[in-house]
């Protein structure tokens, strides 16, 4: 009887193994469906806008370029989160702009983002992508005093 008790146990830890880490590719995995190049959909007159994320331990880098003919191509902004909702500065060229970016992860497909200028907050944006990891949906409200109002945008993987 100690043999088979001994073996149920040890089967028992073997499959509890498996399913944590079965557990931790299903997590590992779904950050990636935000890993990559994306382009908004209508993009500005001067050129297309690509954002750039990048998985940065347990944050993201966001890179964003306009692109195109009449495009500055020197301008690039960036932007470093730890996902936790913390402010932090976007950058222009590797200087603080003045804006502030604070990203929460509410889960694998959702987060929400609060924007700020010169410490005023001037918007609050929802971003979700799709399951598929092909399409990024992000919906900003501008506080009241801009007159755009909200916004909704969507970009494809490239």
């Amino acid at each position: 009887m100690p043999f088979s008790i001994s073996l149920y146990r040890r089967s028992y830890s073997i499959a509890l193994f498996v399913v944590c880490l079965l557990s931790l590719s299903s997590v590992v995995s779904a950050d990636s469906l935000w890993n990559g190049a994306w382009v908004l959909r209508v993009p500005p007159q001067e050129g297309r806008l690509i954002m750039t994320v990048e998985e940065v331990d347990t944050g993201w880098t966001l890179t964003y370029q306009v692109v195109g003919p009449d495009a500055p191509a020197s301008t690039v902004s960036t932007v470093q989160t730890p996902l936790n909702g913390k402010e932090v500065p976007l950058l222009v060229n590797g200087k603080p702009s003045g804006q502030t970016m604070g990203i929460k992860r509410i889960d694998t497909y959702r987060t929400v983002t609060i924007l700020k200028f010169k410490g005023k907050e001037t918007g609050v944006s929802k971003a979700e992508v799709s399951p598929d990891g092909k399409v990024l949906k992000i919906e900003i409200d501008y506080v009241s005093s801009n007159p755009i109002g909200k916004e909704i945008q969507y970009w494809d993987r490239q």
